[in-house]
């Protein structure tokens, strides 16, 4: 058996950590720049209010006050996951982070008669110490586990427990294909033509079907919606990954030097505290610009470039200070641009790291003689208490100015604001 634990409406869920006067009421959590709803609450789900939809399309619910519109906190978001996904791995053998508000749970070995015991300890331990209302759901499978889940939380089951043959043929069968796991609108559009639109007519259909129409993947959900485990999420559970990055939009085309700098600190000291808490070092930076496709007059621009440290690091000065150097080999003011972002790779882990015989000549005594890792620990303990950046670089105050908002500014004050 596998288990699923996923948070209800997560986004909404953590701005009601903060305000209680947001629980019962209809909440979206809009994207970056307020363009479009990417969460909402189950009040604001029965007013119609769909995934992805506009934000401009919504104006007259929130005119009227009957919708509330929240700009996402992103960091916020971070730190509550963290803290839920700490809670979620005391009550299982492993668990696999496989998003921002889902876990895995790799229960194997254990009877299910205990499931359900586990199930609602990681639900009332989750509302008790994050206050995150959470739905777990359990079958034989990844995918299986996942319609547990989704069915649980529809049905208002806090714990669903997905093992009687009956059961899953009655759920696949009112389940419309495009909702299952790894299949999406353009595969269900290519299957409907076919004459398969439930989960149940496509796990009827001869193996042979599937793999010529769909390949291994669409192979593996068909066996997993047969009650056959075939997904490996081993790569999930990586404490290092390959790279960490943050790219994000602008809120309108930007050629000021000042604000893209700013934009690009603080995605680089986002990096650098998420490396420090994987554990890891870096030794490559990269920075990305992009201008907007569709504003063409100079031509689309897109240019990217590295920067090397001598040795491993993940101290956020270091970090940033390669990030500068990058941006500024790239930026170029007579382009205005919409997209920026930095991407830390060439990971290793921190207690890995010897320094060279040769740490004199190549400079990376020097390096490592700046490297704060107490300092460092120090501020991401008091950020991650507080729940956003209460310390952060005097260089992070320009995004706080006023007219700009790309998900970030509601996280830095104004100079006034510092204490």
């Amino acid at each position: 058996m596998w288990g699923l634990a996923d948070c209800n409406n997560f986004f909404v869920s953590c701005e009601r950590t903060r305000d209680k006067s947001l629980v019962g009421r209809p909440v979206v959590v809009l994207s970056n720049n307020d363009g479009c709803a990417i969460a909402r609450s189950n009040e604001a789900k029965k007013l119609g209010v769909r995934m992805g939809q506009p934000a401009f399309e919504l104006r007259d619910l929130i005119h009227d006050g009957k919708l509330i519109a929240l700009s996402g906190d992103h960091l916020l978001y971070r730190n509550i996951s963290l803290k839920v996904h700490a809670i979620i791995a005391r009550f299982v053998p492993r668990a696999l982070d496989y998003s921002v508000d889902e876990s895995f749970l790799d229960i194997n070995g254990i009877p299910t008669t205990a499931l359900p015991i586990i199930g609602h300890d990681i639900v009332s331990s989750c509302l008790s110490e994050a206050d995150i209302p959470v739905t777990v759901g359990f079958s034989h499978t990844k995918t299986l586990a996942k319609i547990a889940t989704e069915s649980g939380k529809k049905a208002g089951i806090s714990v669903r427990i997905l093992d009687d043959p009956s059961e899953i043929e009655k759920l696949l069968g009112d389940m419309p294909i495009k909702d299952v796991w790894g299949i999406g609108r353009r595969l269900a559009s290519k299957l409907a033509a076919e004459g398969v639109y439930s989960a149940l007519q496509f796990s009827r259909r001869p193996v042979q079907w599937i793999r010529k129409l769909m390949g291994v993947n669409g192979e593996k959900t068909w066996r997993e919606l047969n009650g056959e485990p075939c997904i490996d999420l081993s790569h999930i559970g990586r404490q290092l990954q390959d790279s960490i990055s943050e790219t994000r939009t602008f809120p309108q085309d930007e050629s000021d030097y000042d604000y893209i700098r700013s934009r690009i600190i603080i995605y680089a000291s986002d990096c650098a505290r998420r490396l420090r808490a994987m554990r890891g070092r870096c030794l490559s930076v990269t920075v990305l610009l992009r201008t907007n496709r569709f504003h063409t007059q100079n031509g689309y621009f897109a240019p990217q470039a590295h920067f090397s440290f001598p040795v491993p690091v993940n101290d956020t000065n270091l970090i940033i200070e390669g990030a500068i150097s990058a941006l500024d080999s790239i930026y170029d003011f007579r382009h205005r641009y919409k997209r920026g972002g930095v991407i830390l790779s060439d990971i290793t882990a921190a207690e890995c790291f010897t320094p060279s015989l040769f740490a004199d000549i190549d400079g990376e005594k020097e390096i490592e003689k700046r490297h704060r890792p107490d300092l460092m620990k120090a501020i991401d303990n008091i950020n991650r208490e507080i729940g956003h950046p209460a310390i952060r670089l005097a260089s992070q105050l320009v995004a706080g100015q006023p007219g700009h908002n790309d998900g970030y500014s509601s996280s830095f004050g104004a100079p006034s604001d510092i204490r």
